[in-house]
């Protein structure tokens, strides 16, 4: 079988291209000259018998065959990245990084003792972790940012895997009589309520189910994080509805909301056929969060 020759290091150049959007900018982000970029790109092109990329008044583009190219190199040098990680677990040591997202939530009250253990199990595994909202956790996954994500939301062309469902409460101030605690979603209408922003997850979940019953849901704050809308109804600047699991200690108590009944799902996302033994040894550790 002849194997065309292609220099991993040429194909990691025409990524940065595709990422930088010019010849310039991706000599910088690789530390190497503009004429050496063009020169790997040039011999691509001559290895291919097509041409690769376009150059532009705004910069460098990938054509149509460059883009082809891209979408296997990007497999490629993921398999090839994780070679020497796949060659040192023959000694029986797992090695390797995970670059892990989360949204704030999970982050904060769910992952820390999950991620001590596995750790402590595989000292050697770089665990890197960042916190978003769930649509950029899929962007970064899509750009190959990220290798693994727990997130609430799917796409098509990744693996969405169902780990639970967590149900939304009401948190209020621990001072605040029980008697005044509303209990109905027709009772919370009526009153102040701080959450999340538009376009996350439970402020969607919440504005289609107050639609559904009929009923007006203006928020006074729509926020991204837990702990801002936390520390807002401690404040007493109105109640909070968040996701259950997110209140510790006596800071704040919280009730269910008798007649609301959507939960947002937690999904353990990654692109198909994941590359790297940390990488899969991680995810087997995160399906231990898996709920019937």
């Amino acid at each position: 079988m002849d194997i065309p020759e292609l220099s991993p290091h040429a194909l990691s150049s025409l990524l940065a291209i595709a990422e930088h959007g010019s010849v310039s900018a991706a000599a910088r982000a690789r530390g190497l000259t503009q004429p050496s970029i063009s020169r790997q790109i040039q011999e691509l092109e001559r290895q291919l018998g097509v041409p690769v990329l376009e150059r532009t008044t705004q910069g460098a583009r990938l054509t149509p065959a460059g883009e082809v190219l891209a979408e296997g190199a990007r497999e490629l040098l993921r398999g090839l990245q994780a070679l020497p990680e796949k060659v040192r677990s023959q000694r029986g040591e797992l090695s390797g990084r995970v670059r892990l997202g989360t949204v704030d939530s999970i982050g904060i009250y769910v992952l820390p003792p999950l991620l001590s253990s596995f750790i402590q199990a595989h000292p050697r595994v770089d665990v890197q972790v960042v916190c978003q909202s769930s649509p950029q956790l899929m962007a970064m996954l899509l750009d190959d940012e990220l290798d693994l994500a727990i997130g609430t939301t799917e796409h098509p062309r990744l693996h969405c895997e169902r780990l639970y469902r967590n149900p939304l409460v009401l948190a209020y101030p621990p001072g605040l009589p029980e008697s005044q605690v509303p209990t109905t979603m027709a009772d919370i209408a009526q009153r102040r309520i701080v959450t999340f922003a538009p376009g996350l997850t439970i402020r969607t979940l919440l504005d289609e189910a107050f639609t559904k019953a009929g009923l007006a849901f203006q928020p006074v704050m729509g926020l991204a994080n837990v702990e801002v809308i936390k520390a807002m109804v401690r404040s007493g600047l109105g109640l909070g509805i968040i996701s259950d699991g997110c209140i510790t200690g006596f800071e704040l108590k919280s009730r269910p909301i008798s007649d609301l009944t959507v939960a947002r799902t937690i999904r353990l996302m990654h692109r198909p056929n994941p590359q790297g033994l940390a990488i899969l040894a991680l995810a087997d550790w995160l399906r231990r969060l898996r709920q019937p």
